[in-house]
């Protein structure tokens, strides 16, 4: 599934050649992918014209505006999820014929833009404001830009393994599998140690990794194992960096240690048992 450095070279490839141009046309191949409807996608955007993008976490939200400022802007909020991909038809070459899984073509004036999606899972859906809208209010800050003594906050007294509270995009959003392993490998941290029995500057340093790794994988176009291809049809490139995650049985890049492998609240998890040491749960006091 993309995370947060897949969403946001997504977000900046699509600003850097969208931004200024105007949406013609909207070609329709499965209905569902859009919230409410096709119809009112269509109403809302064709003939406005792309101003801007904000991420947030996972998501992506578009602003479109129409040449008359009495006409309010339209909002569309993107969530690629496990496959969506936006691929560019000037990239792609003009051999390129979209498939079954192009579910919808943009026209930006003549610029053609495809979302294609294997799992027709991802979702485009009218929203309305551009960086707070009611659909996100489930959603924590981002974990780009979250305070420190935000997060020490939402997470200070979790019981929960620290691997769950990484993923609980209600707390901070953004990571996934990928970067919440290669978080606390980098902090140190077992994914099983639980928030409230680690000291504050061990929490610390948590959210400093994870912003350590999420910045190195945006600079790296993200991370690419089956399906993520930027707007380009790109891969991402920071696969190769990768410490821990996908590599179970593998030795410890920095120890050389095998790397073991569990499932957390059902998810896939990796470390390294001797940079990462197993939890000492802290005693109760007694009474």
């Amino acid at each position: 599934m993309p995370e947060l450095p897949e969403v946001e070279n997504v977000g900046r490839a699509l600003s850097a050649g969208l931004t200024g141009r105007r949406l013609t046309a909207l070609s329709v191949q499965w209905p569902g992918v859009f919230e409410p409807s096709a119809a009112a996608a269509r109403k809302a955007l064709v003939g406005r014209t792309l101003v801007g993008l904000h991420r947030h976490g996972k998501y992506l939200i578009a602003r479109f505006e129409s040449d008359d400022a009495a006409v309010p802007s339209s909002f569309l909020m993107i969530h690629l999820r496990m496959t969506g991909q936006f691929l560019s038809q000037d990239s792609l070459g003009d051999d390129y014929a979209p498939d079954r899984h192009v579910h919808v073509t943009f026209d930006f004036d003549g610029r053609l833009v495809h979302f294609r999606d294997v799992r027709k899972f991802g979702r485009l859906t009218l929203v309305e404001h551009a960086t707070e809208p009611a659909a996100l209010s489930h959603v924590g800050p981002d974990m780009m830009t979250v305070k420190t003594n935000d997060w020490l906050d939402r997470v200070r007294h979790r019981a929960a393994p620290f691997k769950s509270v990484l993923l609980d995009q209600g707390v901070a959003a953004g990571l996934g599998n990928i970067y919440a392993d290669e978080s606390l490998f980098l902090a140190g941290v077992h994914p099983l140690a639980k928030p409230r029995d680690l000291d504050e500057a061990v929490l610390r340093e948590v959210l400093r990794r994870a912003k350590q790794v999420l910045r190195l994988a945006i600079n790296h176009g993200g991370t690419t194992f089956l399906d993520f291809r930027n707007f380009h049809g790109q891969p991402g490139n920071f696969r190769r960096k990768l410490r821990v995650y996908g590599r179970g049985g593998e030795p410890c890049r920095d120890c050389g240690t095998v790397i073991e492998r569990m499932v957390i609240g059902g998810r896939s998890s990796s470390w390294c048992p001797r940079c990462q040491p197993a939890p000492v749960a802290r005693r109760k006091r007694r009474a």
